[in-house]
């Protein structure tokens, strides 16, 4: 038989907070603590940003709420998210506090209003930011069931999504292992490679640049010319994608154009990606390089291109980049011509390369197909709280 439905002003009484004056400075660092609606966790609150004092309070329409109290955000791009106070605190009138009566369960009033978040925010209203009413939510029908039924079903829930988080961090803790992996694996090749050290400028025969284009702030399609931002050369992959349109027209020089097999570093990126090179794929004639993107030319009677880009992924060149590289903050380093040239290389002979660069391929690919099923499942497990929360309130 399907549950009766009460409006929610009719089983809970609803307040909204306020915002003490930011000129006063006498109504701020108190021992009350306040919140605003972008600190809603849908979970238990434990800790916020801002406190204010008892004046502040009292010269606000700022309301001081118990421990156990629920609350929900009502404006902008949090609209929905909910909370439940673990102390007394105040909340901003972006905020909506509710106090259930005695025969509605707080946890299971809780859960019902995360199982109906997108249907709430669909009444939402207004331009850029959307926004739910006090009145709004008072209009909102809840099944309603007997309290030790109300409490049973929240107990279901609480449980199972307890499972879910488990399941999550584990798919997290995974990930987070699988990424360190190729690190892991070049190093492990590359440390057991004997013989001398020599120079990357030992096979380089030319360094290649683009030019500083005038730009728009927005990328361009693929159809359309784009200069490659510093982002389009990563650890993984070219990213064609990463390129800013051309302002003006411009006829580019043939040399500015990226061409399959391309050997791309990035000049100036953080800390991190200064210095990462990928190998290009195909042409992509409206693709030009920067001056902060470069091709490197190499003499590949002496070097191979894939063995190259594992050997300057490896802990030898990237400790000698991130060494040498210069800039006042981690945001923004860039490296030199003198830098790139004196990257530190094992440089075996060329059909030893190839073989260990295949090995490489190999292993990595593994790893990428390992890291994709990881993904996969993490996706699937972020699905399960809405449908525990859908067959839950079904039954």
């Amino acid at each position: 038989m399907s549950p009766q439905f009460l409006k929610l002003e009719e089983i809970a009484e609803t307040s909204s907070g306020g915002t003490p004056s930011r000129g006063n400075k006498a109504f701020y660092g108190g021992a009350i603590p306040w919140i605003k609606s972008g600190e809603l966790p849908d979970g238990e609150i434990t800790e916020v940003e801002e406190s204010i004092t008892q004046l502040g309070l009292e010269g606000s329409s700022a309301k001081l709420l118990p421990a156990g109290t629920l609350v929900i955000a009502m404006y902008g791009a949090t609209v929905g998210k909910l909370g439940i106070l673990t102390f007394p605190a105040a909340t901003n009138q972006a905020v909506c506090a509710i106090v259930p009566c005695e025969e509605l369960h707080r946890d299971y009033l809780f859960y019902w209003l995360l199982a109906i978040r997108e249907t709430l925010v669909d009444k939402s209203f207004g331009g850029a930011q959307p926004n739910i009413s006090q009145t709004v939510i008072r209009d909102i029908d809840v099944p309603w069931i007997n309290t030790d039924e109300q409490k049973r079903v929240a107990g279901n829930i609480r449980a199972q999504l307890a499972e879910v988080e488990k399941a999550r961090q584990a798919a997290v803790w995974q990930l987070q292992d699988v990424a360190l992996l190729p690190t892991r694996i070049l190093n492990e090749v590359f440390n057991d490679i004997t013989g001398d050290t020599g120079t990357l400028n030992e096979v380089l025969v030319d360094i290649q640049a683009g030019k500083s284009f005038q730009t728009a702030e927005t990328l361009a399609g693929p159809e359309e010319l784009g200069v490659l931002k510093v982002s389009a050369v990563t650890w993984i992959e070219f990213r064609p994608s990463e390129a800013k349109a051309l302002r003006d027209a411009y006829d580019p020089a043939e040399s500015h154009r990226v061409k399959n097999r391309d050997f791309i570093i990035s000049r100036a990126n953080t800390k991190e990606f200064v210095g990462a090179v990928v190998l290009v794929d195909r042409d992509y004639p409206n693709r030009l390089l920067s001056d902060k993107t470069l091709r490197l030319v190499v003499d590949e009677r002496r070097v191979c291109k894939e063995y190259l880009l594992y050997a300057m992924r490896a802990s030898m060149a990237r400790r000698h980049i991130e060494h040498f590289a210069t800039g006042t903050s981690d945001s923004m380093r860039n490296i030199s011509h003198g830098t790139i040239t004196s990257i530190p290389l094992h440089l075996p002979e060329l059909n030893e390369q190839r073989l260990l660069a295949a090995q490489l391929q190999a292993r990595l690919k593994h790893v990428t197909e390992v890291r994709s099923a990881i993904e996969a499942q993490l996706r699937e497990i972020e699905q399960l709280p809405n449908r525990i929360l859908t067959q839950a309130f079904e039954s």
